[in-house]
Protein backbone atom coordinates (compact mmCIF):
# COMPACT_ATOMS: atom_id res chain seq x y z
CA UNK A 1 0.00 0.00 0.00
CA UNK A 2 1.86 3.46 -0.77
CA UNK A 3 2.25 6.04 1.79
CA UNK A 4 1.33 9.73 1.25
CA UNK A 5 3.16 12.23 2.67
CA UNK A 6 2.65 15.97 3.34
CA UNK A 7 4.30 18.30 1.11
CA UNK A 8 6.96 20.06 2.79
CA UNK A 9 5.66 23.60 3.19
CA UNK A 10 2.83 21.84 5.28
CA UNK A 11 5.02 20.11 7.51
CA UNK A 12 7.26 23.32 7.52
CA UNK A 13 3.99 25.25 8.66
CA UNK A 14 2.35 22.24 11.16
CA UNK A 15 5.86 22.53 12.86
CA UNK A 16 6.11 26.18 13.36
CA UNK A 17 2.68 26.16 15.05
CA UNK A 18 3.81 23.66 17.41
CA UNK A 19 6.87 25.21 18.35
CA UNK A 20 5.08 28.58 19.31
CA UNK A 21 1.75 26.23 20.80
CA UNK A 22 4.95 24.80 23.35
CA UNK A 23 6.65 28.42 23.87
CA UNK A 24 3.31 29.98 24.73
CA UNK A 25 2.81 27.25 27.16
CA UNK A 26 5.76 27.89 28.78
CA UNK A 27 6.05 31.19 28.98
CA UNK A 28 3.75 33.61 31.85
CA UNK A 29 2.28 36.79 31.01
CA UNK A 30 4.24 39.88 29.55
CA UNK A 31 2.65 43.39 30.03
CA UNK A 32 3.92 47.13 30.65
CA UNK A 33 2.01 49.21 33.41
CA UNK A 34 2.25 53.28 33.63
CA UNK A 35 0.23 55.28 34.81
CA UNK A 36 -3.31 56.55 33.29
CA UNK A 37 -2.06 60.37 33.63
CA UNK A 38 0.59 62.08 35.49
CA UNK A 39 0.73 65.86 37.12
CA UNK A 40 3.46 67.24 37.83
CA UNK A 41 3.91 70.90 38.68
CA UNK A 42 5.85 73.68 36.73
CA UNK A 43 9.11 74.20 37.62
CA UNK A 44 9.40 70.84 39.62
CA UNK A 45 10.10 67.10 38.47
CA UNK A 46 8.06 65.16 36.33
CA UNK A 47 8.08 61.60 37.31
CA UNK A 48 7.45 59.00 34.78
CA UNK A 49 6.90 55.30 36.14
CA UNK A 50 6.86 52.25 34.04
CA UNK A 51 7.21 48.74 35.62
CA UNK A 52 7.57 45.58 33.26
CA UNK A 53 6.16 42.10 33.90
CA UNK A 54 7.60 39.29 32.29
CA UNK A 55 7.83 35.29 32.59
CA UNK A 56 10.52 33.23 33.85
CA UNK A 57 11.36 32.07 29.78
CA UNK A 58 11.21 35.76 28.43
CA UNK A 59 14.24 37.83 28.39
CA UNK A 60 14.16 41.66 27.93
CA UNK A 61 16.37 43.08 25.29
CA UNK A 62 15.47 46.82 25.55
CA UNK A 63 13.17 49.42 27.07
CA UNK A 64 12.69 53.03 26.44
CA UNK A 65 10.41 55.99 27.37
CA UNK A 66 9.42 57.80 23.69
CA UNK A 67 7.46 61.22 23.09
CA UNK A 68 5.05 61.52 20.73
CA UNK A 69 4.76 64.69 18.99
CA UNK A 70 2.87 65.69 15.95
CA UNK A 71 6.23 65.50 14.10
CA UNK A 72 6.85 61.86 15.08
CA UNK A 73 7.97 59.97 18.15
CA UNK A 74 11.60 61.03 19.81
CA UNK A 75 13.05 58.33 22.49
CA UNK A 76 14.17 60.26 25.71
CA UNK A 77 15.96 57.65 27.34
CA UNK A 78 16.74 53.45 26.77
CA UNK A 79 17.66 50.86 29.15
CA UNK A 80 19.57 47.42 27.72
CA UNK A 81 20.58 45.06 30.22
CA UNK A 82 23.59 44.38 27.73
CA UNK A 83 24.23 47.35 27.12
CA UNK A 84 23.39 50.08 29.51
CA UNK A 85 21.39 53.10 29.49
CA UNK A 86 20.76 55.39 26.82
CA UNK A 87 19.68 59.11 26.95
CA UNK A 88 19.25 61.30 24.02
CA UNK A 89 20.84 64.72 23.43
CA UNK A 90 17.84 66.89 23.94
CA UNK A 91 17.37 64.81 27.38
CA UNK A 92 20.58 64.58 28.89
CA UNK A 93 20.42 67.04 31.17
CA UNK A 94 16.87 66.66 32.23
CA UNK A 95 16.32 63.01 32.11
CA UNK A 96 17.67 60.31 34.47
CA UNK A 97 16.27 56.36 35.77
CA UNK A 98 15.58 56.54 39.18
CA UNK A 99 16.53 52.81 39.52
CA UNK A 100 17.40 51.05 35.98
CA UNK A 101 16.43 47.10 35.88
CA UNK A 102 14.63 44.56 33.54
CA UNK A 103 11.57 45.12 35.62
CA UNK A 104 11.45 49.13 36.21
CA UNK A 105 12.65 51.51 33.64
CA UNK A 106 10.93 54.94 35.66
CA UNK A 107 12.52 58.17 34.70
CA UNK A 108 12.15 61.96 35.83
CA UNK A 109 12.72 64.91 33.92
CA UNK A 110 13.80 67.80 36.02
CA UNK A 111 12.03 71.74 35.23
CA UNK A 112 9.07 71.09 33.88
CA UNK A 113 7.23 72.97 31.69
CA UNK A 114 4.32 73.78 29.89
CA UNK A 115 5.93 72.55 26.54
CA UNK A 116 5.96 68.71 28.53
CA UNK A 117 2.57 68.54 28.27
CA UNK A 118 1.47 65.57 26.41
CA UNK A 119 1.80 61.74 25.61
CA UNK A 120 4.54 60.20 26.63
CA UNK A 121 4.99 56.03 25.65
CA UNK A 122 6.89 53.26 27.81
CA UNK A 123 8.50 50.59 25.23
CA UNK A 124 9.65 46.68 26.18
CA UNK A 125 11.53 44.55 23.79
CA UNK A 126 11.97 41.01 24.96
CA UNK A 127 12.14 37.82 23.48
CA UNK A 128 10.42 35.68 22.19
CA UNK A 129 7.27 37.60 22.33
CA UNK A 130 8.80 41.05 21.12
CA UNK A 131 7.39 44.48 21.58
CA UNK A 132 4.88 45.58 24.13
CA UNK A 133 4.01 49.23 25.34
CA UNK A 134 2.16 51.24 26.88
CA UNK A 135 0.90 55.30 26.98
CA UNK A 136 0.58 57.71 29.86
CA UNK A 137 -0.44 61.82 29.68
CA UNK A 138 1.65 64.37 31.42
CA UNK A 139 0.16 67.37 32.08
CA UNK A 140 1.98 70.43 33.99
CA UNK A 141 -0.09 72.63 36.51
CA UNK A 142 1.28 75.98 37.46
CA UNK A 143 0.88 76.66 41.71
CA UNK A 144 -0.88 79.99 42.32
CA UNK A 145 1.02 82.77 43.93
CA UNK A 146 -1.36 83.73 46.70
CA UNK A 147 -1.53 86.96 48.74
CA UNK A 148 -4.19 89.37 50.57
CA UNK A 149 -3.93 93.45 49.16
CA UNK A 150 -5.31 95.88 51.33
CA UNK A 151 -7.47 98.79 50.07
CA UNK A 152 -6.05 101.93 49.03
CA UNK A 153 -8.37 104.17 51.21
CA UNK A 154 -9.32 104.29 55.08
CA UNK A 155 -12.29 101.98 56.34
CA UNK A 156 -14.20 104.86 58.30
CA UNK A 157 -16.77 104.29 60.87
CA UNK A 158 -20.29 104.94 59.32
CA UNK A 159 -19.20 105.48 56.06
CA UNK A 160 -20.90 104.23 52.62
CA UNK A 161 -19.99 100.44 51.12
CA UNK A 162 -15.97 100.25 50.75
CA UNK A 163 -13.13 97.95 49.55
CA UNK A 164 -11.97 96.44 52.25
CA UNK A 165 -9.49 93.74 51.06
CA UNK A 166 -8.71 91.70 47.90
CA UNK A 167 -7.69 87.77 47.75
CA UNK A 168 -5.52 87.45 44.78
CA UNK A 169 -4.31 83.81 43.51
CA UNK A 170 -2.17 84.56 40.42
CA UNK A 171 -1.02 82.59 37.70
CA UNK A 172 -1.79 79.36 38.29
CA UNK A 173 -3.50 76.60 35.70
CA UNK A 174 -5.66 75.30 36.48
CA UNK A 175 -7.98 78.24 37.73
CA UNK A 176 -7.36 78.26 41.95
CA UNK A 177 -10.34 78.09 44.03
CA UNK A 178 -10.68 81.72 46.07
CA UNK A 179 -12.93 83.03 49.00
CA UNK A 180 -13.08 84.62 51.73
CA UNK A 181 -14.44 83.28 55.12
CA UNK A 182 -15.90 86.22 57.62
CA UNK A 183 -18.47 87.01 60.18
CA UNK A 184 -19.39 90.39 58.42
CA UNK A 185 -22.32 91.11 56.39
CA UNK A 186 -20.70 91.97 53.36
CA UNK A 187 -20.27 90.51 49.67
CA UNK A 188 -17.32 89.13 47.30
CA UNK A 189 -16.81 90.42 43.81
CA UNK A 190 -14.87 88.13 41.77
CA UNK A 191 -12.51 89.12 38.66
CA UNK A 192 -10.88 86.22 36.63
CA UNK A 193 -8.08 87.29 33.88
CA UNK A 194 -6.26 84.59 31.53
CA UNK A 195 -2.45 85.03 31.08
CA UNK A 196 -0.36 84.61 27.80
CA UNK A 197 1.28 81.50 29.11
CA UNK A 198 -1.86 79.77 29.83
CA UNK A 199 -2.07 80.35 33.39
CA UNK A 200 -5.33 82.46 35.12
CA UNK A 201 -5.15 85.42 37.88
CA UNK A 202 -7.70 85.90 39.83
CA UNK A 203 -8.67 88.68 42.33
CA UNK A 204 -11.63 88.13 44.82
CA UNK A 205 -12.68 91.59 46.60
CA UNK A 206 -14.56 91.86 49.66
CA UNK A 207 -17.14 94.52 49.56
CA UNK A 208 -18.26 96.15 53.18
CA UNK A 209 -19.62 99.31 55.13
CA UNK A 210 -17.52 100.13 57.43
CA UNK A 211 -18.52 99.52 61.60
CA UNK A 212 -16.29 100.35 64.37
CA UNK A 213 -17.43 97.12 66.46
CA UNK A 214 -15.23 95.11 63.48
CA UNK A 215 -12.11 96.83 64.66
CA UNK A 216 -9.20 94.04 65.17
CA UNK A 217 -11.50 91.32 64.04
CA UNK A 218 -10.31 89.01 60.97
CA UNK A 219 -10.95 87.82 57.47
CA UNK A 220 -9.02 85.01 56.05
CA UNK A 221 -8.50 84.41 52.58
CA UNK A 222 -8.91 80.90 51.58
CA UNK A 223 -7.04 79.46 47.91
CA UNK A 224 -7.27 76.02 47.36
CA UNK A 225 -5.65 74.50 44.13
CA UNK A 226 -4.37 71.01 42.84
CA UNK A 227 -1.02 71.81 42.79
CA UNK A 228 -1.06 72.10 46.78
CA UNK A 229 -0.76 69.92 49.18
CA UNK A 230 -2.61 71.97 51.76
CA UNK A 231 -5.06 74.60 51.05
CA UNK A 232 -3.66 78.63 51.73
CA UNK A 233 -5.28 80.34 54.67
CA UNK A 234 -4.22 84.26 54.46
CA UNK A 235 -5.82 85.81 57.64
CA UNK A 236 -6.06 89.74 57.09
CA UNK A 237 -7.01 91.73 60.38
CA UNK A 238 -9.37 94.90 59.95
CA UNK A 239 -9.00 98.39 60.91
CA UNK A 240 -11.89 100.69 61.17
CA UNK A 241 -11.15 104.18 61.88
CA UNK A 242 -13.41 106.21 64.67
CA UNK A 243 -14.04 108.84 66.73
CA UNK A 244 -12.97 107.87 70.63
CA UNK A 245 -16.07 106.38 72.68
CA UNK A 246 -15.53 107.95 76.35
CA UNK A 247 -16.81 106.93 79.28
CA UNK A 248 -15.62 108.25 82.88
CA UNK A 249 -15.24 105.48 85.98
CA UNK A 250 -15.39 106.87 89.73
CA UNK A 251 -19.17 108.03 89.19
CA UNK A 252 -20.79 105.16 91.10
CA UNK A 253 -20.97 106.98 94.63
CA UNK A 254 -22.84 109.19 96.76
CA UNK A 255 -20.87 111.86 98.00
CA UNK A 256 -21.12 114.52 100.70
CA UNK A 257 -19.11 116.76 102.25
CA UNK A 258 -15.65 115.91 103.99
CA UNK A 259 -15.10 112.52 101.52
CA UNK A 260 -11.90 112.47 100.55
CA UNK A 261 -9.46 110.64 97.74
CA UNK A 262 -12.35 112.02 95.08
CA UNK A 263 -11.02 110.85 91.66
CA UNK A 264 -12.24 110.41 87.92
CA UNK A 265 -11.28 108.50 85.43
CA UNK A 266 -11.54 109.15 81.68
CA UNK A 267 -11.47 106.19 79.63
CA UNK A 268 -11.47 106.39 75.69
CA UNK A 269 -11.55 104.08 73.08
CA UNK A 270 -10.45 105.27 69.75
CA UNK A 271 -8.47 104.65 66.67
CA UNK A 272 -5.93 106.21 65.69
CA UNK A 273 -5.53 106.37 69.33
CA UNK A 274 -6.77 109.78 71.49
CA UNK A 275 -3.93 111.93 71.84
CA UNK A 276 -5.32 115.20 73.84
CA UNK A 277 -7.90 115.09 77.30
CA UNK A 278 -9.33 117.75 78.45
CA UNK A 279 -11.67 118.71 81.76
CA UNK A 280 -14.18 121.42 82.30
CA UNK A 281 -16.67 122.63 84.19
CA UNK A 282 -19.98 123.23 82.69
CA UNK A 283 -21.65 125.19 85.60
CA UNK A 284 -18.88 127.04 86.79
CA UNK A 285 -15.38 127.68 87.23
CA UNK A 286 -13.03 124.80 88.31
CA UNK A 287 -12.97 124.63 92.14
CA UNK A 288 -9.80 124.90 94.24
CA UNK A 289 -7.72 121.69 94.79
CA UNK A 290 -8.24 119.90 92.20
CA UNK A 291 -5.68 117.90 89.95
CA UNK A 292 -5.83 117.31 86.14
CA UNK A 293 -3.04 114.98 84.93
CA UNK A 294 -4.04 114.16 81.10
CA UNK A 295 -7.32 111.54 81.54
CA UNK A 296 -7.50 111.75 85.44
CA UNK A 297 -9.65 114.42 87.86
CA UNK A 298 -8.84 114.21 91.66
CA UNK A 299 -9.95 116.15 94.31
CA UNK A 300 -6.73 116.90 96.38
CA UNK A 301 -9.07 117.65 100.07
CA UNK A 302 -12.16 117.05 101.16
CA UNK A 303 -15.34 117.93 99.06
CA UNK A 304 -17.56 120.94 99.88
CA UNK A 305 -20.54 121.65 98.93
CA UNK A 306 -19.66 124.39 96.01
CA UNK A 307 -17.67 121.33 94.47
CA UNK A 308 -21.04 120.16 93.36
CA UNK A 309 -21.84 121.01 89.65
CA UNK A 310 -21.25 119.29 86.19
CA UNK A 311 -17.73 118.37 84.84
CA UNK A 312 -17.14 117.05 81.56
CA UNK A 313 -14.19 115.32 79.43
CA UNK A 314 -13.25 115.97 76.11
CA UNK A 315 -11.08 113.26 73.93
CA UNK A 316 -9.82 114.06 70.30
CA UNK A 317 -7.89 112.08 68.12
CA UNK A 318 -7.23 112.34 64.05
CA UNK A 319 -10.94 111.60 63.27
CA UNK A 320 -13.06 114.19 65.98
CA UNK A 321 -13.64 115.07 69.09
CA UNK A 322 -15.92 113.56 71.36
CA UNK A 323 -17.00 114.08 75.24
CA UNK A 324 -18.95 112.62 78.20
CA UNK A 325 -20.44 114.57 81.55
CA UNK A 326 -20.94 113.81 85.16
CA UNK A 327 -22.83 115.18 87.66
CA UNK A 328 -21.23 115.72 91.25
CA UNK A 329 -23.83 115.87 93.75
CA UNK A 330 -22.30 116.30 97.26
CA UNK A 331 -25.02 115.91 99.92
CA UNK A 332 -24.33 116.95 103.73
CA UNK A 333 -22.77 114.08 105.70
CA UNK A 334 -24.49 110.59 107.00
CA UNK A 335 -25.73 111.50 110.65
CA UNK A 336 -25.54 108.95 113.20
CA UNK A 337 -28.12 107.14 114.59
CA UNK A 338 -28.49 107.64 118.83
CA UNK A 339 -29.77 105.29 120.73
CA UNK A 340 -33.80 105.43 122.20
CA UNK A 341 -33.37 107.12 125.31
CA UNK A 342 -35.70 105.34 128.05
CA UNK A 343 -37.68 107.13 131.13
CA UNK A 344 -37.55 105.65 134.47
CA UNK A 345 -40.52 103.65 135.53
CA UNK A 346 -42.40 104.85 138.98
CA UNK A 347 -41.94 101.50 140.12
CA UNK A 348 -37.93 101.97 139.24
CA UNK A 349 -34.96 104.87 140.78
CA UNK A 350 -32.43 106.03 138.66
CA UNK A 351 -30.15 103.07 139.24
CA UNK A 352 -32.98 100.76 137.03
CA UNK A 353 -33.37 99.18 141.02
CA UNK A 354 -36.67 99.23 143.24
CA UNK A 355 -37.93 97.45 146.09
CA UNK A 356 -41.52 95.64 147.77
CA UNK A 357 -42.20 99.33 149.68
CA UNK A 358 -41.44 101.40 146.43
CA UNK A 359 -43.78 99.43 144.62
CA UNK A 360 -46.28 99.59 147.33
CA UNK A 361 -45.97 103.29 147.94
CA UNK A 362 -46.26 104.38 144.40
CA UNK A 363 -48.66 101.87 144.11
CA UNK A 364 -51.46 103.69 146.99
CA UNK A 365 -50.38 106.73 147.53
CA UNK A 366 -50.84 107.91 143.82
CA UNK A 367 -54.39 109.50 143.65
CA UNK A 368 -55.06 110.29 140.07
CA UNK A 369 -53.13 107.56 138.19
CA UNK A 370 -51.64 107.90 134.98
CA UNK A 371 -54.53 107.50 132.49
CA UNK A 372 -54.03 104.21 130.60
CA UNK A 373 -53.78 103.39 126.86
CA UNK A 374 -56.85 102.53 125.19
CA UNK A 375 -56.41 98.76 125.01
CA UNK A 376 -55.79 98.70 128.91
CA UNK A 377 -58.89 100.21 129.49
CA UNK A 378 -60.95 98.39 127.32
CA UNK A 379 -59.42 95.27 129.68
CA UNK A 380 -60.33 96.97 132.32
CA UNK A 381 -63.90 97.83 131.38
CA UNK A 382 -64.62 94.36 129.68
CA UNK A 383 -63.16 92.68 133.39
CA UNK A 384 -65.80 94.29 135.70
CA UNK A 385 -68.80 93.98 133.04
CA UNK A 386 -68.35 90.05 132.89
CA UNK A 387 -67.74 90.30 137.16
CA UNK A 388 -71.27 92.27 136.86
CA UNK A 389 -73.15 89.76 135.01
CA UNK A 390 -71.75 87.09 136.46
CA UNK A 391 -73.45 88.53 139.32
CA UNK A 392 -76.84 88.90 138.09
CA UNK A 393 -76.38 85.26 137.00
CA UNK A 394 -75.39 83.64 140.04
CA UNK A 395 -78.37 85.63 142.13
CA UNK A 396 -80.86 84.17 139.29
CA UNK A 397 -79.98 80.86 140.29
CA UNK A 398 -79.92 81.39 144.04
CA UNK A 399 -82.89 82.88 143.88
CA UNK A 400 -84.44 80.08 141.60
CA UNK A 401 -83.53 77.59 143.94
CA UNK A 402 -84.81 79.34 147.17
CA UNK A 403 -88.08 79.64 145.43
CA UNK A 404 -87.78 75.36 144.51
CA UNK A 405 -87.29 74.53 148.34
CA UNK A 406 -90.27 76.70 149.12
CA UNK A 407 -92.52 75.16 147.02
CA UNK A 408 -91.88 71.85 148.32
CA UNK A 409 -92.15 72.36 151.95
CA UNK A 410 -94.60 75.04 152.52
CA UNK A 411 -96.80 74.96 149.90
CA UNK A 412 -97.44 70.87 149.62
CA UNK A 413 -99.67 69.65 152.54
CA UNK A 414 -99.14 66.39 151.72
CA UNK A 415 -95.51 66.46 153.50
CA UNK A 416 -94.73 65.31 157.12
CA UNK A 417 -94.05 68.64 158.36
CA UNK A 418 -96.52 71.43 157.10
CA UNK A 419 -95.88 74.89 158.86
CA UNK A 420 -98.53 77.57 159.84
CA UNK A 421 -99.30 80.64 158.62
CA UNK A 422 -97.12 82.40 161.45
CA UNK A 423 -94.38 80.66 161.12
CA UNK A 424 -94.22 80.60 157.70
CA UNK A 425 -94.22 84.43 157.65
CA UNK A 426 -91.05 84.17 160.14
CA UNK A 427 -89.22 81.73 157.39
CA UNK A 428 -89.74 84.33 154.70
CA UNK A 429 -88.50 87.46 156.56
CA UNK A 430 -85.49 85.47 157.43
CA UNK A 431 -84.57 83.99 154.14
CA UNK A 432 -85.00 87.47 152.87
CA UNK A 433 -82.71 88.83 155.07
CA UNK A 434 -80.01 85.72 154.52
CA UNK A 435 -80.65 86.92 150.58
CA UNK A 436 -79.86 90.21 151.42
CA UNK A 437 -76.66 89.38 153.14
CA UNK A 438 -75.77 87.04 150.40
CA UNK A 439 -76.42 89.84 147.86
CA UNK A 440 -73.94 92.79 149.64
CA UNK A 441 -71.60 89.46 150.41
CA UNK A 442 -71.20 88.86 146.55
CA UNK A 443 -70.89 92.76 145.67
CA UNK A 444 -68.14 93.35 147.62
CA UNK A 445 -66.21 90.67 146.16
CA UNK A 446 -66.82 91.48 142.71
CA UNK A 447 -65.53 95.29 143.65
CA UNK A 448 -62.63 93.67 145.34
CA UNK A 449 -61.91 91.51 141.69
CA UNK A 450 -62.44 94.67 140.13
CA UNK A 451 -59.75 97.30 142.46
CA UNK A 452 -57.56 93.92 142.21
CA UNK A 453 -57.61 93.97 138.44
CA UNK A 454 -56.69 97.57 137.97
CA UNK A 455 -54.00 97.41 140.43
CA UNK A 456 -52.50 94.40 138.31
CA UNK A 457 -52.90 96.24 134.87
CA UNK A 458 -51.13 99.55 136.64
CA UNK A 459 -48.11 97.41 137.45
CA UNK A 460 -47.98 96.07 133.80
CA UNK A 461 -47.85 99.39 132.29
CA UNK A 462 -44.36 101.01 131.63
Amino acid sequence: MEKRSLPSNRRLLLTSLLTLFVLTLGVSSFQVVVPEKVKAVLGKDITLSCRIEVGSNVSLTQSSWERCLPTGNITLAGFSPEFGIFISLGYVRRASFVSPSVQDVTITISGASFADIGPYTCTAVTYPLGITQASTHVDVLAEPKAYVSASPTALLDGGNESLVATCIAERGRPVAEVFWETELYGRSERQSMDEPNGTSTIHVRYMWQPQSYAQGKTLTCVVRHPALQTEFRIPYILSVQFAPMVSITGTDKNWHVGQENVRFICDAKANPRAHHFTWTRLDGSMPEGVEISNNSFAFTRPLDRNDSGVYRCEVMNDIGLRSQDVTLWVQDPPTTTAAPSTTASLLHDASGTSTAVDQRQALFTSLTPAPLPDSSQGAIVGRAVGGVLFLILLLILVGACNMSRRRTFRGDCNTKLCLSPSDMQKESQLEMRELQEDYEDKTSKGSQMWQEDKVIEEQDLP
